[in-house]
């Protein structure tokens, strides 16, 4: 049983948004900076639980929003939340470390806090799959820290369920299973939660053959064509 199906989601946006913890208003001004930063037409947040980000402005330029979760309770919550209000939102509940197309590559990729909780060298083959050619895949991972313990102690019980199955990622393990996967590593930075905690950051660039995201970059030819006629 995945620990991720175990925890509510009351209990998980309770956590995280917790004045000593403060990851949820991280993770979501991250995703918004990196669509600033990247104007992507489309995007993917894996591990999206509730749709944290959803609601940032910046994502208002945003075509196509891409949801992924492994706890299909969380996809049902994002859709009552944000299905109608969200153009070009398309919610799956995926696992991504299996060899599967959960959607059409896009062009930008978020995945915060995800690494710690999955095979990451399957992870990153699948995720190239689904990231355009020269599309960019953000990581957001959870930095050792000398004092304070994986997972924050905290009212919400359920999340120490997460503990056992957590494995802090170094960056340069990251970088490197990412470079096997032919995404290559522009740039990173370490960012500091409200909780005190320290995050890397890291932004990779596909550098895919070509077969990444043929599909879509065909259709989106078709309907130029089809506009031109």
């Amino acid at each position: 049983m995945n620990p991720w199906l175990e925890v509510p989601l009351a209990e998980y946006e309770g956590h995280m948004s917790m004045p000593a913890i403060g990851q949820a208003s991280m993770i979501a001004d991250q995703l918004a900076a990196l669509v600033v930063r990247f104007r992507p037409a489309s995007v993917a947040v894996i591990g999206c639980a509730g749709g944290n980000g959803f609601d940032q402005p910046a994502l208002d330029s945003v075509e196509r929003l891409v949801g992924v979760d492994i706890n299909p309770r969380y996809i049902d919550q994002t859709a009552a939340r944000y299905a109608g209000q969200l153009r070009g939102l398309e919610l799956y509940v995926g696992d991504i470390q299996r060899e599967q197309q959960i959607f059409q590559p896009v062009d930008l990729i978020y995945a915060a806090l995800v690494f710690e909780y999955i095979d990451i060298a399957r992870s990153m083959r699948n995720l190239a799959r689904h990231c355009m050619q020269g599309g960019v895949l953000a990581a957001l991972v959870q930095l050792p820290h000398e004092s304070k313990s994986a997972v924050t102690p905290s009212p919400y019980s359920s999340m120490q369920r997460l503990a056992p199955a957590m494995k802090l990622v170094a960056p340069d393990e990251l970088a490197a299973q990412a470079a096997a996967a032919r995404f290559a590593l522009e740039d990173s930075s370490v960012i500091a939660s409200p909780g005190g905690k320290l995050f890397g950051l890291q932004v990779f660039r596909s550098q895919g053959d070509g077969e990444n995201g043929r599909e879509e970059i065909e259709a989106k030819n078709a309907r130029q064509e089809e506009g031109a006629g």
